[in-house]
């Protein structure tokens, strides 16, 4: 065979081989990366309803005439249903949760007491007709699920009555300040729909109530559990 022949055949071989490696790095070339599902992400705007139920005050009425005082006549413990709806936005870092909540409550909170002292039959009544607060809350998120604490201002409408020997002669009802604590847990159904079970404490401060000359020191507050349904926008 020439000299000239060989070469040639030479060349073409490396040609083919070359071909063929070209084509085996476009088979086997790495596919693109597919991004990683991040979870769900508590940020965010959320409106919804609540209802529960409150109980266990411990408002004690003394009653006191002028400067002297002459005694308790029982403990006032708020209980009754509760219902309303709130608002509040979210914010996520890492699994920590900061965010901020009011909401409305409108309340059937309400509970009385009586007792004699110095021969007179006294009997006090006291009520919450709404309520509201404004908490920041903190949580920790494990994807769908958050634990977290509140805490903050709570206002409410509340109504203080009492009489003697069947007469009434005190009747305030006034919008008083205060403050909540409590703490919960929230579930993420869907990417839209969470549900929270939550613990209140409300406390609407300790105050003098008087009326012709009798006053007696109201400490209107309970506690409250009630469940939640939110919308996440």
């Amino acid at each position: 065979m020439r000299k000239s022949n060989v070469i040639g055949l030479f060349l073409s071989a490396l040609v083919v081989s070359g071909g063929a490696h070209a084509a085996d790095a476009v088979i086997e070339a790495a596919p693109e990366a597919v991004m990683a599902d991040p979870g769900f992400v508590w940020t965010g705007f959320y409106a919804g309803v609540n209802a529960g139920y409150g109980f266990g005050g411990d408002d004690r009425v003394g009653v006191r005439v002028g400067d002297t005082f002459l005694g308790n006549i029982g403990k006032i413990e708020q209980n009754g249903f509760i219902g309303g709806a709130q608002i509040g936005y979210n914010y996520q870092m890492n699994n920590f949760v900061l965010g901020i909540e009011a909401d409305f409550q409108g309340a059937g909170l309400d509970d009385s007491t009586s007792g004699t002292l110095t021969g007179v039959d006294l009997h006090a009544k006291s009520s919450i007709d709404w309520y509201g607060t404004l908490r920041p809350r903190l949580g920790y998120a494990w994807d769908r699920t958050m634990i977290y604490g509140t805490g903050g201002l709570a206002y409410g409408r509340v109504n203080y009555k009492m009489s003697a020997d069947g007469v009434q002669f005190m009747d305030e009802n006034k919008t008083r300040a205060g403050w909540v604590a409590g703490a919960g847990v929230e579930h993420a159904f869907t990417d839209h729909v969470t549900a929270k079970l939550e613990y209140q404490y409300v406390s609407f401060g300790d105050y003098t109530v008087e009326s012709q000359g009798v006053s007696t020191r109201a400490s209107p507050d309970f506690h409250s559990i009630r469940v939640g349904l939110n919308y996440k926008f």
